[in-house]
């Protein structure tokens, strides 16, 4: 299965070394996987922890029901069909203990592109070096990164099991991401938007509606685990909302300024993705930054203790280091460290106006998915003026499968 795609942002999958040269096959699969694991939630579909020490949370193919049925000479279609039910269907398609994932990831091509960053604060440009440019003891810098952008290639070699079905999950996984997601790390920095998607003939109509309708028979056939206990969290479809918006150029002109930019000099005039998602996102020059606004501006909390998340901390990460009253540098406790539920793309040119999407989760805890969205559709108004082109949230896309979902 072979599938065609476009980067128009460049993709992140760097190493634990921040090596993000070539692409990461491993961090391109745990992307996959977990926008699976939003969308089978938003399903009510049992989905385990494989990173969790809490065994119940887990889950193993070859449990005791699997073993049992062999011992007793029954059919290996049976025995299979009695291990399947220990697996929820993330792990049927994406692999567990004892069981292996339905398809192997290849990269074919994959061009690349400087790495370079716009910013509107002089501050921010020492942060985006720190995070993003390795370690300078070694020789590395962003000047000299390079990240995969533009066409690829990828196949997907199929294991043999349920192929059908696997191709229309992963046609499903790729159609979502393409309309309303992005592929790989660092998504709320605007990396991994795709465009240009061509999928084999066979899946070239299927849709996100049609691949959510195989899942939920899927899950009601009754072949696979439903029952077990699962972790809460706020990555569920039913939390997820999109905003597009269409941004003329002149609204976006203190990002185009020379001392703006930041990285390989060469890509100083590049104008056809303006990266800049830091400072949309978190603080820029005023009114710029949805996290300074919802601070500042409407009083949503941060902690200054490291050892515990206010509510902004919660939404939006924490900060990783700041001041104390005494001037003291103060780092948040590593456990406490979370990426934010709210993403921001690079400003993307088609024809004559920038797209920009915002899309995110909420957690239900702190916030309704609905409010969230407001709030991002005011501050956008704010520093922008505009409003939203289209917006989707994900339980339009439950609704839209067979008999709907409540």
């Amino acid at each position: 299965m072979q599938v065609s795609l476009n980067f128009v942002t460049p993709l992140w999958t760097a190493d634990a070394s921040k090596h993000a040269n070539r692409v990461q096959v491993t961090g391109l699969l745990g992307s996959l996987r977990w926008w699976y694991e939003a969308i089978v939630r938003g399903l009510d579909g049992y989905v385990s922890n494989p990173t969790t020490d809490e065994r119940e949370y887990r889950c193993e193919f070859g449990s005791k029901a699997y073993q049992d049925t062999l011992r007793h000479g029954n059919a290996k279609a049976e025995a299979l069909a009695a291990g399947l039910k220990s697996l929820g269907a993330v792990e049927y398609l994406f692999g567990a203990t004892g069981w292996a994932r339905l398809f192997r990831l290849q990269v074919v091509h994959v061009e690349r592109t400087p790495l370079h960053f716009r910013t509107t604060l002089d501050i921010n440009k020492n942060w985006l070096r720190k995070v993003f440019q390795g370690d300078p003891q070694q020789g590395d810098s962003i000047e000299a990164l390079e990240v995969p952008y533009g066409a690829a290639t990828l196949n997907l070699v199929l294991r043999g099991h349920d192929t059908d079905y696997v191709q229309s999950q992963l046609a499903l996984l790729f159609r979502f991401i393409v309309e309303y997601g992005g592929l790989g790390a660092r998504l709320q920095h605007g990396f991994g938007q795709i465009a240009d998607l061509v999928l084999p003939p066979k899946l070239a109509e299927t849709s996100v509606q049609e691949g959510l309708r195989l899942l939920k028979t899927k899950l009601e056939g009754g072949g696979l685990c439903q029952t077990a206990p699962m972790q809460s969290t706020a990555y569920d479809l039913r939390n997820f909302f999109h905003l597009t918006y269409y941004l003329p150029p002149h609204v976006l002109h203190r990002f185009m300024r020379p001392n703006a930019h930041c990285g390989n000099v060469t890509k100083k005039t590049e104008d056809r993705y303006i990266p800049c998602a830091f400072d949309l996102r978190y603080k820029g020059e005023a009114p710029l930054g949805l996290r300074r606004w919802l601070r500042d501006e409407k009083g949503w909390q941060e902690s200054d203790d490291p050892s515990m998340l206010g509510p902004l901390d919660n939404l939006m990460g924490p900060r990783s280091e700041w001041k104390n009253a005494y001037g003291k540098t103060v780092k948040v406790s590593d456990d406490l460290r979370t990426a934010s539920h709210i993403c921001f793309s690079m400003p993307l040119k088609e024809d004559t106006d920038y797209r920009l999407v915002i899309f995110g989760f909420a957690p239900r805890a702190i916030i309704g998915v609905e409010e969230l969205c407001s709030l991002c559709e005011e501050y956008m108004q704010v520093v922008f003026a505009a409003s939203p082109s289209q917006k989707t949230f994900g339980r339009d896309l439950l609704e839209l499968t067979s008999g709907g979902i409540q």
